[in-house]
């Protein structure tokens, strides 16, 4: 099996809200990126940074460790 056999085989087991966790988590680190950029941004950069850490966990242990 190759890694494209294996990558969709995975792929294909995600749901709904594993689809919208990698959105989000997504979201967050363009946020985090953008805080060079806004102020508001900047001044909540750990809140944001902790979301997407655990945001990042998150999917990374669903689509490794889900069967």
């Amino acid at each position: 099996m190759g890694m494209k056999d294996w990558s969709e085989k995975k792929i294909k087991k995600m749901t709904f809200w594993d689809m919208a966790l990698i959105k989000y988590t997504a979201m967050f680190f363009g946020l985090i990126i953008g805080a060079y950029i806004s102020g508001f941004v900047r001044q909540y950069i750990w809140l944001f940074l902790i979301l997407f850490i655990a945001g990042y966990i998150t999917a990374v242990y669903r689509f490794f460790m889900k069967k």
